[in-house]
């Protein structure tokens, strides 16, 4: 499983210029090129709007060490103003900046301040051009900025974190000044930046946008108030430098369109670059037609293409990823939400995770079990491996390897007829899997290697089971209750394993005299294919609805062709490999499931649909019980009263597939009252 891991270190050059900060040049004509400075900077403060023109007669008629005394005119209509302006000034690097200052009516500034010596005064005409000031070197004039006390805030608002400074896991701090224009009324008329980090990985924007929303006391000049320009520092707070250490990881809520004809997609991007909303164009790629996708919900980006892992990386929220290529395929994504963790080491061995940056993202337990979800998936990884090795070990010279689309598979008892007819059946499927929930969600692109393993001996299976449970390394689970078995339930009479994020399908072949129990493999398949393709990050399935669809396509009728016939139970199949005939009847274990309930008494409905894995009815010898109600409720769901409850049962699939299945979501789709129902299954148990 592939893993964003490494962290993305951002060097702070705190003295970097803004976009729209005016550039030094050198200091050779160092008069001009300060008013050239100048006018840029009143250019910004008064951009000409509503009537008014941009400031004209600019001068600078005073000039002291960090400051400098203007005076300008703002033309609207027929009218003129005379302004004075003083400002702080700071030149580093080759920048030069106005930092700060005031400005009024010039009457009002010469009457605190006096005129400036050799100047005119304001009923004078402006100054043209500049010539240096008699006298203005000294300290003295810097004392006006302590006249005018700056404005003092009334209300703040914190800083969004930008997308940008959160998928990059900014480490350490980074600060943004910016220089905000407070007219009279106290109220931030714009701002602009100062000093920030570089990259500025959308912080300047964030902070912009945050101090726009502050309030002030206005800064009063003689006791009435005047337009100030005060500097704003803010801080965004980044990881930790620890956090060089830690393994991150994101989620991504995309909705996509995936087809193996890059036309297609052009076409796709064509129309909604028109203007056509993206769900409508997608719509018609869900299922089995040239383009797949829909909305996949939350995935997470290690189980993605590399190259579309970092196109939704880049992409905004609310925009689009791709046209990508990647093994095959075309993608044009939209990413609709985000989420960003990093999982970190604690002294005593175990894992805990931090959620460092989301956007459109998921809340509450919907969170706490997308993210634990995928923990357990790149946990798996580790496990992965040394489940590899110890099967690799286990099976010795006789393991036989074979590659057949995206499955691995690795035996040490079939032949190589069998092994075909192996692939051929988890081929098979995958079709029936899509034609059932195609029409239903929209399925998630499955392109990731998966193992499957073929026994000789049960032994060895469940040797290998044991060691993938053993080594959850760092995962607290809680004990089994009492008389639960330790693994999942059988099957009848043997039993094969599909282990959620572990990508590894495993069947032991030694009760069917070392061929392949077909309709385990179907029923681990079923499993496999719901996990990577239907159920979303962190929505796991009620136990019968799991248990039950894979049964009911897991004991279906095996055409000639290896085509499965979901729901047909009334005949026998014969599937030939080469010399061996495997005959399958899924009446034997229905005779024997209808045999235990007249015995011991039908299952009761709810507590079938209220049951969890773990229970004592999904334990010992109790399960045939389970998985027998399961299979015949989904049949009779699905084929009894003449198909009458399909659309429901269908739409309880779709909240299944987001984790919100369940008592109270069947009742709200099959009751309030589900006595009829529940007496019309238990007669159709003994029709089948």
């Amino acid at each position: 499983m592939r893993l964003l891991s490494v962290p993305v270190l951002i060097l702070l050059v705190l003295a970097a210029p803004g976009p729209d900060e005016p550039q030094r040049q050198s200091s050779a004509a160092a008069t001009a090129q300060d008013l050239k400075g100048l006018e840029e900077f009143l250019n910004w403060a008064h951009p000409g709007a509503d009537g008014c023109e941009t400031p004209v007669d600019v001068a600078i008629v005073q000039t002291w060490d960090g400051g400098l005394r203007a005076r300008y005119r703002i033309v609207c209509g027929s009218s003129a103003s005379a302004l004075e302006g003083v400002f702080k000034v700071r030149e580093k690097e080759g920048v030069w900046q106005i930092a700060g200052g005031f400005e009024g009516d010039a009457t009002r500034i010469d009457a605190l301040l006096g005129p400036p010596r050799g100047a005119p005064g304001p009923a004078g005409p402006a100054p043209a051009g500049l010539s240096p000031p008699p006298g203005n070197t000294g300290g003295a004039p810097d004392a006006s900025f302590g006249l005018v006390p700056p404005p003092e805030t009334t209300k703040e608002v914190a800083p969004e974190y930008p997308e940008e400074a959160g998928r990059a896991r900014l480490i350490g701090e980074a600060h943004i000044e910016l220089l905000v224009q407070v007219p009279p009324d106290g109220t931030p008329l714009r701002a602009r930046p100062l000093r920030g980090p570089d990259p500025d990985l959308g912080m300047r924007r964030a902070a912009i946008d945050a101090v726009m929303r502050w309030r002030f006391e206005p800064a009063r000049l003689g006791g009435k108030p005047l337009t100030y320009f005060r500097p704003v520092e803010l801080t965004f707070s980044g990881l930790p430098p620890e956090s060089r250490g830690w393994v991150h990881r994101a989620l991504f809520h995309v909705e996509a369109i995936v087809s193996d004809d890059e036309l297609v997609v052009e076409e796709a991007l064509r129309r909604v670059r028109a203007g056509e909303p993206f769900d409508k164009v997608a719509a018609p790629s869900r299922g089995l037609g040239p383009a797949r996708g829909g909305d996949w919900g939350f995935v997470s980006a290690a189980t993605l293409p590399a190259a579309v892992r970092k196109a939704l990386h880049e992409a905004r929220v609310g925009g689009l990823a791709g046209p990508v290529s990647a093994e095959g395929l075309h993608y044009l994504l939209l990413k609709r939400g985000e989420v960003y963790y990093a999982l970190r080491p604690r002294p005593d061995g175990e894992l805990s995770y931090q959620i460092l940056h989301q956007k459109n993202g998921l809340e509450g337990e919907a969170l706490k079990q997308a993210v634990e979800s995928d923990i357990a998936d790149y946990m798996a990884e580790s496990r992965r491996q040394a489940y590899l090795n110890e099967a690799a070990r286990v099976m010795g010279i006789k393991q036989v390897s074979t590659d057949i689309g995206q499955l691995a598979i690795r035996t040490d008892v079939l032949d190589e007829e069998e092994t075909r007819t192996l692939g051929q059946v988890v081929e098979a499927t995958i079709r029936a899997h899509e034609e059932f929930w195609a029409p239903i969600v929209s399925l998630r692109s499955f392109n990731q290697q998966v193992l499957v393993y073929a026994w000789a001996r049960q032994a060895d299976h469940d040797r290998l089971h044991r060691l993938w449970q053993a080594d959850r390394v760092g995962v607290a689970a809680e004990p089994p209750p009492p008389g639960a078995s330790a693994g999942r339930p059988k099957v009848w009479s043997f039993v094969g394993e599909y282990i959620p994020s572990s990508r590894i399908l495993s069947v032991p072949c030694e009760r069917m005299g070392g061929h392949l129990p077909v309709p385990i493999v179907i029923h681990e398949a079923i499993h496999m294919l719901d996990y990577e393709r239907v159920y979303g990050a962190g929505a796991p399935p009620s136990q019968w609805f799991e248990e039950g669809l894979a049964t009911y396509f897991g004991f279906s009728q095996i055409g000639g062709r290896l085509n499965i016939e979901s729901g047909d139970i009334r005949r026998s199949g014969t599937i030939i490999t080469g010399s061996v005939r495997l005959q399958f009847d899924p009446r034997t274990p229905l005779h024997e499931y209808i045999k235990r309930i007249r015995d011991d008494g039908p299952m009761p409905l709810r507590a079938l649909l209220e049951s969890r894995a773990g229970d004592p009815l999904w334990s010992g010898d109790r399960t045939i019980r389970a998985y027998g109600a399961s299979w015949t409720l989904v049949h009779f769901l699905l084929h009894g009263a003449k198909g009458a409850h399909r659309p429901a049962f269908e739409e309880y699939a779709r909240a299944e597939a987001r984790g919100e299945g369940g008592y109270d979501t069947f009742v709200r789709l099959f009751g309030p009252d589900l006595r009829l129902l529940e007496d019309a299954w238990h007669r159709d148990e003994e029709d089948l």
